[in-house]
């Protein structure tokens, strides 16, 4: 098992790397659906805060609370059974990839 250690996150955000681990999740029914589930959850603590008027900053502390696995977390399990360990700033980028993927399917189905 290799490291991501030697790619930049900006070289790994414009490669094929991206598309082949979305693709991994996606090919995973049981981790996609937990991926499908972190975004579902985030947009409805998005809806409670809107009524409360709280501001995005309270989605980001309360969303970490209430979803377990977390989607870092979800993200680092499947990276490291692709590839093995990788830096955080390459993680941030993988999971804004799959939640973006995720969105794509979820307004698909609306």
């Amino acid at each position: 098992m290799g490291e991501i250690r030697h790619l930049s996150s900006t070289e790994f955000s414009k490669g094929r790397h991206l598309e082949r681990i979305v693709a991994a999740a996606r090919a995973d029914a049981g981790f996609w659906l937990m991926v499908k589930e972190r975004e579902m959850e985030r947009q409805a603590i998005g809806a409670e805060v809107d009524r409360e008027g709280d501001g995005e900053d309270a989605i980001d502390k309360s969303a970490p609370a209430r979803l377990t696995p977390t989607i870092t977390e979800l993200a680092d399990d499947l990276v490291s059974r692709m590839f093995g360990t990788c830096p955080p700033e390459v993680l941030v980028i993988i999971q804004q990839a799959l939640l973006d993927a995720v969105r794509v399917e979820l307004s698909a189905v609306r």
